[in-house]
């Protein structure tokens, strides 16, 4: 026996017929607006209150996703496809035009809806930080009193300023930025946001260069009940730096890096390596740096010398042979100068 549709009279197999069951079911839902919040200075979107670095996509094409995302459907609408037709109706409104297909208990079904989408165009935490000059470390690298830092070293650190403070800020970081970078009498400044970056920052460049590192922090005010402090993180670089060439009892060595307080170094004729203290490292002749190294050409060879020409005054002068290098007269090999002749390389 057929049932009637308790509802409109219509047959039914049981219960509601099916289009008073469609009519009843509320299949998906539009919202009455979708707003996107974007930085006006750096394009970063904030997303459920956190700000997302920027991509490459345009505004239409962050206005369309934030439509279909703002779509519900009920979870018996089957296979759901979305036309959208995106209309700019303002400098920052846009209207976006929804078509919905799909299925429901076997029905077809084909709906329209318009959902408004407004662009809300603020500062950034981090632009505007950075527009308010606000800084929480300062990271000081400087030479020491028997050297200043050279202008590769100046151009190393802040090339480790920079990567470091950009995968700090791809990591999520809103702080991780650089408010200022300066050269100073005698080495460099970094400026910087945050106070983890600048330790992350300083051990980065005392693990390159060696010396010695100091942190002090300063009381500067307080934020919701709590001290606010900033830091200063200083770096003084050691008297040697990577590539010199010292002589060590009785041996030339060339500074190869740095070991909490030693300096590593590795012997020149034999390969072997040894480390300097402190008081050493401050004491020990420096004869060269391998940044300073030309090409000669080798004019005779025994096993333990090498005669040199000079291709500036073509005077020939003697160095000690490395032990594994195998040259004859004629070839080219790789030295540096010094007071007392040439040192081979290789």
């Amino acid at each position: 026996m057929q049932s009637i549709c308790p509802k409109c009279g219509q047959p039914t197999e049981q219960g509601l017929c099916l289009q008073c069951t469609q009519d009843a079911t509320k299949l998906f839902q539009c919202p009455d607006q979708v707003e996107i919040v974007l930085c006006s200075i750096c394009g970063a979107r904030q997303i459920k209150g956190k700000w997302q670095i920027p991509d490459e996509r345009s505004i239409e094409e962050l206005a369309s996703q934030a439509a279909v995302n703002s779509l519900w459907f009920h979870k018996d609408f089957a296979k759901p496809d979305i036309g959208l037709n995106l209309k700019k109706v303002g400098a920052t409104r846009y209207l976006a035009e929804i078509e919905i297909t799909g299925s429901f208990e076997g029905q077809e079904i084909a709906e329209h809806c318009d959902i408004p989408v407004r662009i809300k165009l603020v500062a950034c935490d981090r632009c505007s930080r950075m527009a308010g000059k606000y800084f929480e470390s300062t990271v000081q690298v400087r030479g020491n009193k028997t050297r200043d830092m050279t202008q590769k070293e100046i151009d190393l650190c802040k090339s480790i300023a920079r990567s470091m403070a950009d995968a700090g800020y791809r990591g999520g970081d809103q702080l991780s930025f650089i408010q200022e970078m300066k050269e100073v009498k005698g080495g460099l400044d970094i400026i910087l946001g945050s106070t983890q970056l600048g330790r992350h920052m300083a051990r980065a460049i005392y693990e390159r260069f060696g010396g010695k590192f100091l942190e002090t922090c300063k009381l500067v005010g307080k934020k919701n009940n709590r001290d606010v402090f900033r830091s200063t993180l200083l770096i003084r670089f050691p008297r040697l730096k990577k590539g010199d060439l010292v002589t060590f009892r009785g041996s030339i060595f060339e500074v190869t890096g740095y070991d909490a307080k030693m300096t590593s170094i590795t012997s020149l004729r034999e390969g072997r390596k040894s480390s300097l203290s402190e008081e050493n490292a401050e004491v020990v002749e420096i004869l060269g740096n391998k940044a300073d190294a030309i090409k000669a050409t080798v004019v005779a060879a025994d096993t333990d010398v090498l005669e040199i020409l000079d291709p500036e005054t073509f005077k020939t002068g003697l160095a000690p042979r490395p032990k594994d290098l195998t040259v004859g007269p004629g070839a080219e090999v790789t030295v540096v100068r010094t007071v007392d002749g040439f040192i081979v390389l290789e």
